[in-house]
């Protein structure tokens, strides 16, 4: 069977006429004839019959155009639905996560304030650079952020965080060998935060004692402020600690990481939906370094 000789037939079998429905596909009378013959044919079942001048369905045409009419509806609307789609992938920015994600989604909520028709769909996914930005951190330290074509970085500093009743809490600096025998409360090994602070811990000469991991910085913030143990916090990206936590600069090795900001290579019809945001971001960021 194919797709035109169904369509024939469903014309047909709603208008009861077959020059009609002739009229209807914009084909010969003789072509729709044929067409549900042949039908016919492979199905091995009569599906119209002759009444005088007119036509009536017999019991098979009348199953088979039940069965036909939702799919043919359905198969009716895909370029609408297709066009619904272009329009709404016209308006959406795609962008990849893997660093910031709280300060990253707060400048996404204050941007779609002034822009409520710019849609975002926000990845968390390493493997791949299908997105229009990426917001991402360096595993490898380097002395300073370089420049590069559609990037741009930012130093942060990586302090120490304790409970605010901590014994640690009155300095002003620590160094970070003083702590190994501390426990750390961490994000899950596999991120890329982790991993930096875990360098940090090894340069000061010890592996850190980890008695807790989460995906999750609130989570981490809250057991540190539980005092169930100390950790690491990134001095503006994961917003404020609050009174319970207290944050201490590492005097020694001096602790940060490097985020970048990428802007993905697009086609020129997207740069009117991609930079504007991107310019954005980086002000944004700029501006949350500044604070």
């Amino acid at each position: 069977m194919e797709l035109t000789q169904l369509r024939y037939f469903a014309a047909v079998a709603e208008l009861q006429h077959v020059t009609r429905a002739a009229e209807r596909m914009h084909v010969a009378q003789p072509a729709i004839t044929k067409s549900i013959h042949r039908l016919e044919d492979e199905l091995g079942v009569p599906l119209i019959a002759s009444r005088g001048r007119n036509i009536v369905l017999t019991d098979y045409g009348c199953a088979l155009y039940g069965m036909l009419r939702e799919p043919l509806a359905a198969l009716d609307q895909i370029p609408d639905q297709m066009q619904q789609l272009a329009r709404r992938s016209a308006c959406t920015l795609h962008i990849n996560v893997l660093a910031a994600s709280r300060a990253v989604t707060d400048a996404v909520i204050a941007y779609k304030h002034d822009h409520s028709e710019i849609l975002f769909s926000i990845m968390q996914n390493e493997l791949t650079q299908i997105c229009d930005l990426s917001v991402d951190t360096l595993t490898e330290k380097r002395n300073a952020p370089e420049t590069a074509e559609n990037t741009v970085s930012f130093q942060e500093q990586i302090l120490l965080a304790v409970p605010t009743h901590s014994l640690y809490s009155g300095l002003r600096s620590i160094d970070l060998k003083e702590l190994k025998e501390e426990g750390f409360i961490c994000l899950a090994g596999n991120r890329k935060f982790r991993k930096i602070c875990d360098q940090y811990c090894q340069m000061a000469g010890f592996h850190p004692k980890i008695i807790f991991e989460s995906d999750s910085p609130a989570t981490v913030r809250n057991l540190i402020g539980a005092g169930s143990g100390i950790g690491f916090w990134p001095e503006h990206t994961w917003g404020a600690v609050g009174e319970d936590v207290k944050l201490i600069p590492i005097a020694n090795p001096q602790c940060s990481r490097e985020l970048q900001i990428s802007l993905h290579p697009q086609d020129s019809a997207r740069t009117a939906l991609v930079h504007p945001f991107y310019h954005y971001l980086i002000h944004y960021f700029e501006n949350l370094f500044e604070a």
